[in-house]
This record gives C-alpha cells, structure tokens and sequence, in this order.
C-alpha cells in the first residue's frame, strides 16, 4: 500500500518539497507557492482525478481478461480526453493568471505586489498542468495491470529530479524556480511512465495521441491569444473595481471556452463529438 501511494502522490511530494525549500526564501515565499497550487488544484481534480477514477474499473476489467487491444483504446481515449480538457485550462491560465490572482485574493494585506509574485508561481505550475493530469492516467494503468513497483520507480526518479532542479532554480527564479521544478519532474515523470509502458504491453499506437495533441495544441494557442487580445481590451487597468475584474474575467473565461469549441468544431475534433455525446447521455438519464 505504501509504494502506490508513493507512485500515485508524488506530486503533492514534490510540492511539499518546494514548500519546504521556499521557507529558505524571503518571507511570503511559501504563501506564494500555496495560493498558486490551488489554482491549479481546481482542473487537476475536477478532471484527471475524476478521469482517472472513473476508468479504473474498466482498465481492470480488460488487464484481468487480457484483453490488450481494448486496454490501449481506453487509455488513448481517456489520456486524449484529459489532454483536450486540462490543455486549454493551462493556457488559459498562463494568460490570465493576473487578474484572477487579483480577483479571488487581492485584498487587505494582499496587496499588487504580492498578487504579482503568487502571479508568477502560478505561471511555471500551470506548465505541468497537463503532465500532472497525465500522470493520474498512467498511473492507472500500471496499477490496472497490478504493477505498483514501476510508478514507485519513476515516482522516486521524479521526486530526486525535483529536488535536483529546485535547488538550481530556487536562485535565479526564487519561488518561480520552485513551481518551474515541480512540472519539469512531472514531465519526466510521464515521459518515463509512457515508456515503461509501451515495453510492458507493447506498442501504445501513440499516431493518434500525437495527431490529437497537435490539434489540441493549436486550438489553445489561438484561443490563448484571443483571450490575451480580450483581456488587454476589458481589463486595461490595475485600478478596476471587485466588479469590473469579475466581469472581465468571466468574459474572458466564457470567450475562451465558447472560441475553443468552434476551433474544435472546425477541424473535426473527434474528442469534442465524444464530451458532446457524453453530454447528451448524461441529460438523458437526468430526464
């Protein structure tokens, strides 16, 4: 029990580690480092947490039965799902990390300058954001398959690769660095997984994921920059009222998401027809 809680929360370590460290920074290090992790706490556990839940059972079911074919489907949908969820949400962080920092928490002693240093934490976390969801998939998998001694390998890899990479970058970048280290050692740690993986049960049939990746990527690049272009116009200011930053936000949110669909829409998106048809069975059994 111990090593797949190991191979499952790494994540939270490397965290706890750079809370840790960051307590050797100048003072408010920490808090920085905690405001940004809930942020990016929000979409990792409605989504990969949720995801990685829920295709547990089948996962099982098909390593128990040997069924090899239908075990790669299930991960391919269920990685290119999260993947095509989590992506947008990063970027959408990135570029409106400002004023939602400035919206949910500026106010008493959490002045502009402190908005703008827990700013940059979010910025390196919300890097990861799509390797910290990955991981909760893969992971899944391994444990399908009744093997917790690889994620607990890579897990270890991971968590000493952080370590590695904090004390490097807690200098030039203070907090930054810390955050930039925890999702560059998530990025490993997926790396890693995906490969052990593949030499387990072979070939993982990566053409598709790769096709969808590029398409998902580039939908939230040009929907990053539609609500970067937004944002600019709507939130000009540092001087807005609670209301005014809320309006720009949730405009800017609702534009984001609203752009991001019609982009998925229009170059046929084979996970966008899957969360509509997911959509309309759950309206079903509602009714």
């Amino acid at each position: 029990m111990l090593p797949a809680i190991f191979g499952a929360a790494v994540y939270q370590i490397n965290i706890l580690i750079g809370t840790l460290l960051a307590s050797f920074l100048p003072e408010g290090s920490v808090s920085y480092l905690y405001y940004a992790d809930r942020l990016v706490q929000l979409p990792l556990g409605i989504f990969a947490i949720s995801a990685a839940t829920a295709i547990f059972p089948a996962l099982s079911r098909q390593a128990s039965g040997n069924d090899m074919g239908a075990f790669r489907e299930t991960f391919d949908y269920s990685i290119r799902i999260v993947l095509f969820i989590t992506f947008p949400c990063m970027i959408g962080l990135i570029v409106l990390r400002e004023p939602i920092v400035a919206l949910l928490f500026k106010r008493g002693e959490f002045d502009a300058q402190t908005a703008a240093l827990t700013a940059q934490a979010l910025l390196y976390y919300s890097m990861g954001l799509w390797a910290f969801a990955s991981v909760r998939i893969v992971v899944s998998m391994f444990y399908a398959l009744r093997d917790t001694r690889t994620p607990v390998i890579t897990a270890l890899i991971s968590f000493l690769a952080n370590v590695v990479l904090s004390l490097l970058l807690m200098k030039p970048l203070k907090h930054g660095g810390l955050a930039l280290a925890t999702s560059l050692s998530s990025m490993l740690n997926v790396a890693l997984l995906l490969l052990a993986l593949d030499i387990k049960i072979g070939s993982l049939g990566l053409k598709r994921l790769k096709e969808s990746v590029f398409k998902i990527a580039a939908c939230s690049l040009i929907m990053g920059g539609i609500v970067w272009g937004l944002a600019s116009f709507v939130m000009h200011t540092e001087n807005l009222s609670f209301i005014g930053r809320l309006s720009g936000v949730t405009c800017c949110i609702l534009t984001g998401i609203v752009s991001y669909a019609v982009l998925s829409f229009l170059i046929k998106s084979p996970e966008i027809k899957s969360l509509v048809a997911l959509a309309g069975r759950g309206i079903k059994k509602g009714d």
